[in-house]
């Protein structure tokens, strides 16, 4: 009885979050549709509703995980099923999936590359998280774990060089 009233409340919390997100998508939409906004304010606008785009996105795909029926992840959105259909099986919604989610007058490609930015950050988010998670795991396991303060010091700096050989990368690109 335990999982299922465990998967139950799983659901329901994946349900409230897309709900919460697709309104705040809709409210970012709303505020951003004013025409005669400033270049300043136009790159708000696509950060706003790129954020807006990646959380409904990841929000959406949560909920799915946690068996949300189409019909109901359709009515947290407010989306067309098309377009539902489309966001869940993309990373990111594609631009022309991201131009129905963004007001008239901002740059929907700009949205879009802001979307996938966001959501990129969440996976690298995630990702030092769980490393996170199992270091402090093999720690708490004193008998068994490999871990000593040489391994995580080394852990340490391999992740610090490999960030700024990444960074130096970056700047070596640029123009």
């Amino acid at each position: 009885m335990t999982s299922a009233s465990s998967s139950e409340g799983f659901r329901a919390e994946a349900e409230r979050q897309l709900e919460a997100v697709a309104e705040r998508h809709r409210e970012a939409v709303s505020s951003m549709a004013q025409p005669g906004r400033p270049e300043a304010g136009q790159h708000v606008a696509v950060k706003v509703v790129g954020r807006a785009v990646g959380a409904v996105s990841f929000a959406l795909k949560r909920a799915a995980e946690a068996r949300v029926p189409f019909e109901r992840l359709v009515e947290l959105t407010g989306w067309e099923p098309d377009l539902v259909r489309t966001a869940l099986e993309q990373p990111v919604p594609e631009p022309r999936v991201v131009a129905r989610l963004t007001p008239p007058g901002v740059d929907a490609r700009a949205v879009a590359r802001a979307a996938a930015g966001f959501e990129a950050i969440s996976r690298l988010r995630e990702f030092t998280q769980r490393m996170l998670v199992e270091v402090e795991v093999d720690l708490d396991d004193e008998a068994r774990s490999p871990l000593g303060p040489g391994e995580l010091e080394d852990l340490h700096d391999r992740l610090e060089t490999a960030w700024r050989l990444w960074r130096d990368g970056l700047e070596r690109d640029q123009p």
